[in-house]
């Protein structure tokens, strides 16, 4: 009996040890995001439709003989560049997992204008940028009375912005038809 009790000891002992050196790591279970639903909702689709927007934006360049399309979306890469980054290390300090991959309807959309120039590259592109920013300009007003003082203050700073690029867009839009 003692026998079989010091196996039974040992092999518990050495379960152990063998589960203490996996390598494999655990979830930390209170390495949660810090900021809440609002806040996550602002990071990821900022992200997302920013690189959508620079994306769609270097397309532009390349097949837009439009002068006011181009210099639209020049301002596009840079500011939405520089957004974009500001928006990474506010989800790496919110701990906000975030990746580079587009929806669906953009990889569509980017897909779709690949294959158009000039005019018809134009009119889609500018009521592309009218409904992203519209759509965003709502995620960030959303966010704009978060809890969280850095995603609130992030959000208050760049709704006008947004929606100077919207109305830059509609301007540019409407003059095409």
């Amino acid at each position: 009996m003692k026998k079989s009790f010091c196996i039974a000891i040992t092999l518990v002992v050495l379960f152990a040890a063998q589960a203490c050196n996996d390598t494999r790591k655990a979830k930390n279970f209170n390495d949660k995001t810090l900021v809440d639903d609002t806040g996550i909702s602002l990071i990821k689709n900022g992200v997302e439709s920013g690189n959508a927007e620079v994306k769609l934006s270097r397309l532009a360049e390349k097949q837009s003989q439009n002068a006011k399309v181009v210099d639209f979306a020049k301002m596009m890469i840079t500011d939405h560049t520089a957004m974009g980054d500001e928006l990474k290390k506010l989800a790496a300090g919110k701990k906000v997992n975030t990746s580079d991959t587009l929806t669906l309807e953009h990889m569509h959309l980017i897909t779709s204008l690949s294959k158009k120039y000039g005019a018809e590259f134009d009119k889609e592109y500018m009521q592309a940028m009218v409904a992203d920013h519209k759509r965003a300009i709502e995620v960030f007003k959303a966010a704009a009375n978060n809890t969280d003082v850095t995603v609130n203050n992030f959000a208050g700073k760049n709704i006008p912005k947004l929606e100077g690029h919207l109305e830059e867009a509609n301007k540019i839009f409407t003059s095409l038809k």
